[in-house]
């Protein structure tokens, strides 16, 4: 089967395309042949070793996605030859290969007729977006939040997600064309982290305060927004694509007793009960199937095309997700 492996941490140019034997589940495994796989700003930290793991050498690269289930280990309980499962992430990559074999509690039963394109980006980043707004617990409706990284796929689930609930977002981007494109498609709010950032964020304000920040960005971007913030009002980090930490002035980190919370998907899934997480995929696979979360999907590529895959993924002004396909759906290139 064609895997994209890589065989030493450095760059992504350091990815290859390999040709290697299928195998089969262990008996508490599953093996899964991939339909879609996105690639994330954390699949490139991976291959880059700046990962909280690293798996043994040479390994097979990507995340997260969906599939089929072709074949279960006599252990295996929760799903069978045949369903629709998302891959969730593990300490062990592989689904950017035609199929991959992990352990039963990293495969969840989702829907079998909904676009997988959709479905393979929802194993983390949706899951994300829908934990990490429960840092706001029951919010007023009308009440703001902000979220960095608004351009993001996952800033379109928090966006979607904080609606619902009825909750004014404060959208931050750091190009303008990002935010126009975000205006386009009814934000509530706007802002670019420019010389006018700080600025712009009180003539939108006013004389509210946010009781949320989900930040994906890290840095000044952070610390812009301090002043704004609500007392007790919550700060989580589930990112930091600037490469710089979250910080906060003692005035208002101390004076407003704020609370920073650090997130990572991994150890949700690692703690909570299986039937939580079933449920919250669940949730998820519904709002899929009804159109409430969608995630803009520039362009799929094939795995032989890996290579034209990884540049578009690292290039700027991009308008959605770059995923790779064996369906034949969607952008495919």
């Amino acid at each position: 089967m064609i895997s994209i492996r890589f065989d030493e941490y450095g760059t992504p140019g350091s990815l290859y395309l390999a040709e290697v034997e299928a195998t089969h589940p262990g008996p508490s495994q599953v093996r899964v042949a991939i339909e879609a796989a996105p690639i994330n700003p954390s699949d490139f930290m991976l291959v880059e070793g700046r990962y909280p793991f690293r798996p043994e050498l040479p390994s097979p690269a990507g995340s997260e996605g969906v599939g089929r289930v072709i074949e279960v280990g006599p252990a295996v309980t929760s799903v069978k030859a045949g369903d629709r499962v998302l891959v969730l992430p593990s300490e062990q990559p592989g689904t950017w290969q035609e199929e991959t074999v992990i352990d039963e509690r990293f495969a969840v039963r989702v829907s079998g007729d909904t676009d997988p394109h959709q479905l393979a980006t929802v194993g983390i980043n949706a899951a994300t977006a829908h934990l990490v707004l429960r840092y706001g617990g029951d919010l007023p409706t009308g009440t703001w939040i902000a979220q960095t990284a608004a351009n993001s796929g996952l800033g379109s689930f928090i966006r979607a997600l904080a609606r619902r609930k009825g909750l004014r977002i404060l959208d931050i981007v750091r190009r303008t064309d990002a935010a126009e494109a975000l205006r386009e498609t009814g934000s509530d709010a706007v802002v670019v982290t420019d010389d006018d950032y700080t600025g712009n964020v009180a003539e939108v304000l006013g004389d509210e305060r946010l009781a949320l920040v989900l930040d994906g960005v890290g840095g000044p971007v952070v610390s812009g927004l301090a002043p704004f913030l609500a007392r007790e009002a919550g700060i989580v980090s589930f990112s930091a694509l600037s490469g710089q930490p979250v910080t906060i002035h003692p005035m208002h980190l101390n004076f407003k007793n704020l609370h920073v919370h650090g997130f990572w998907l991994n150890n949700w899934l690692d703690s909570a009960p299986r039937e939580e997480i079933e449920s919250l995929y669940r949730h998820i696979d519904g709002l899929i199937s009804d159109g409430t979360l969608s995630t803009p999907i520039e362009a799929a590529y094939s795995f032989e095309q890996f290579a034209d895959a990884i540049r578009h993924a690292q290039s700027t002004g991009r308008d959605g997700k770059i995923v790779f396909s064996t369906t034949g759906n969607g952008k495919a290139r």
